[in-house]
């Protein structure tokens, strides 16, 4: 059955396609999403019926019980039921948070929708309790939007609740990418750089699509060992609609929680964002277990290249945490998107901090020019580039990928939320079980104490012994491992030193052989607007799109790449 949506088909033999390009079998079959929609009368109809049955539900429900003794924290006063909902811009919502902090200070509550949520602006407060008081700060809050409870569901692993379960999945992901050789990772991230470059300097208008295929194309690889653009790019489909999952600001159910508790009898009909859900959980599971048993036959037919599943099958048994293959495709699947859509992001933005600040391009450039001269730069290099790790970091710190945290990725991402298990007394203030809590990552990106002139890209905060971040020796620091927006205590990422490698590569390589620069218009001669800040929604946040020019810094570079083995 075809789409004519271009979202999915399965032939009647099961095997998944998108747009002509194949993928492995599936004992699935779907049926897309068109063929459910009901009228738009209905779904109306049957929300108001159910926000006036939650309504009569709720109404009489009472304040928190707070100890005698201790007050609540403070924050701003809402409406009832959806409490400060309509006080959230449909825009860079972090932003409204992050005045909230000025007002109410470095800890403070908001009613959203029924879920009180903490909102912490100070990284002592963080470690005070996302480390120290790791124990019952360190779970997941329930996410409506899945066809499961993922807290209980080993698929999503970093989704999970602590438990002996949680811990095993981590275990399993920590071996992985431990086993992964770093060479290999290297080698992997080089040759993606190269194939960007080309098709940057072909179509720069396409730079943000080249740059998610190029991080996809990598993740693929490490995960698989599959160089076939289809496959990134499914990863990279696969990365969209979890994000959507994911996100307070994605799919219905996240901001209508209540439409999960309809009962099983009602029919799909009625529910299209049920639909949706099943679409997006048998299509992921299809790709996923089918890039499994990909990997598998091609083990039988010889040696194959490294990768994470390979590493699984040979493994098995003494690779601790996970033995189940649907266990462990779902958790290589799941770093795969995650190694794609947390890389992509801080390149993109990348590319926007070059906009504004050409001189630090004319530094970085004129840096490597030294060191690496007429070579293209490798990550060997990296200890004598203090200005390229200096310009990365800035990125993480100016443009954040996760200003206000996410609803996921624990050990492998950053800034995410954590749920508080049991009540708790922090500095005189109580604070209810349940409640979840964020690490306001952009708050504390923007305090000008520790960084001064905030708002602006100031790459030499990590160069200058003059500003409170500056760190010895410039042979390491700045590194981007270690920084807050990977996360705190028990939820901290592993995956820095993915995320190093591959940004250190792919960035140096751009400045050796490119020049970015704003876009001329062709009638008036002057330069096309570059936004100053302007990001798309979920959990994870990218650059919406803007124009920009990217020439190659002379053609001798650009000759030397094709020539490189």
């Amino acid at each position: 059955m075809a789409s004519t949506h271009g979202l999915l088909l399965l032939s009647p033999a099961g095997s998944f396609q998108e747009n002509s390009s194949q993928f492995p079998t599936s004992p699935y079959r779907i049926y897309t999403s068109s063929t459910f929609i009901p009228k738009l009368w209905v779904i109306i109809l049957g929300c108001i019926l159910l926000v006036l049955a939650v309504i009569a539900r709720t109404s009489s429900r009472g304040q928190l019980n707070i100890p005698k003794g201790v007050k609540g924290l403070p924050g701003p006063r809402g409406l009832p039921i959806i409490g400060c909902v309509p006080q959230l811009p449909s825009q860079h919502i972090w932003c409204q948070f992050h005045k909230w902090a000025k007002t109410y200070g470095s800890i403070y509550q908001v009613n959203l929708a029924g879920t009180n949520c903490v909102f912490i602006s100070s990284p002592s407060i963080a470690e005070d309790l996302f480390v120290k008081r790791g124990a019952i700060y360190s779970d997941r809050p329930f996410i409506p939007a899945f066809k499961h409870d993922v807290r209980t569901h080993l698929h999503y692993v970093p989704l999970m609740s602590i438990g002996e379960d949680h811990k095993r999945g981590k275990t399993f992901m920590k071996s992985l990418l431990s086993s992964m050789p770093k060479d290999h990772l290297k080698a992997t991230c080089r040759s993606a750089a190269k194939q960007l470059i080309t098709r940057l300097l072909d179509e720069p208008s396409k730079f943000q699509a080249s740059v998610e295929a190029c991080t996809s194309g990598i993740s693929a690889q490490i995960a698989w060992d599959d160089k076939d653009p289809a496959v990134a790019q499914e990863t990279l489909r696969v990365t969209n609609e979890l994000l959507c999952r994911i996100s307070p600001d994605g799919a219905i159910l996240n901001k209508l929680s209540f439409l999960k508790r309809i009962p099983e009898w009602v029919p799909d009909i009625l529910q299209p964002w049920k639909v949706l859900e099943n679409i997006r959980f048998v299509r992921e599971r299809a790709f996923w277990e089918g890039q499994r048993e990909k990997v598998r036959t091609e083990m039988k037919k010889g040696p194959t290249e490294r990768s994470w599943t390979n590493t699984f099958f040979t493994s098995k048994g003494a690779l601790p945490g996970i033995v189940d293959d649907t266990e462990a495709a779902y958790a290589v699947g799941l770093m795969a998107v995650i190694g794609s859509v947390l890389v992509s992001s801080p390149l993109q933005s990348f590319f926007l901090a070059m906009c504004h600040y050409p001189d630090w391009q004319v530094k970085a450039q004129a840096e490597i020019d030294s060191v690496c001269g007429n070579r293209l730069p490798t990550y060997n290099d990296i200890q004598k580039l203090p200005i390229v790790r200096a310009i990365i970091r800035e990125t993480f710190r100016w443009r954040s990928p996760v200003p206000v945290g996410m609803w996921m990725l624990p050990n492998l991402g950053k800034g995410v939320p954590h749920a508080l298990r049991e009540d708790d007394i922090y500095n005189g203030h109580f604070i209810p079980k349940d409640s979840v809590v964020f690490a306001l990552e952009w708050a504390m990106n923007m305090e000008e104490t520790r960084y001064p002139d905030a708002e602006s890209f100031r790459p030499d905060r990590w160069l200058d012994p003059d500003f409170p971040t500056y760190k010895e020796p410039l042979t390491h620091h700045p590194t981007i491992t270690g920084h807050s927006g990977f996360g705190w205590g028990r939820r901290t990422c592993i995956g820095q030193e993915y995320t190093e490698v591959v940004h250190l590569t792919v960035v140096s390589a751009i400045l050796w052989s490119c020049t970015i620069t704003k876009k001329k218009d062709p009638t008036s001669g002057l330069d096309v607007k570059v936004p100053w800040y302007d990001f798309g929604p979920y959990a994870i946040v990218r650059p919406n799109p803007w124009e920009l020019d990217i020439k190659p810094r002379d053609g001798e570079r650009i000759e030397m790449l094709g020539m490189e083995e």
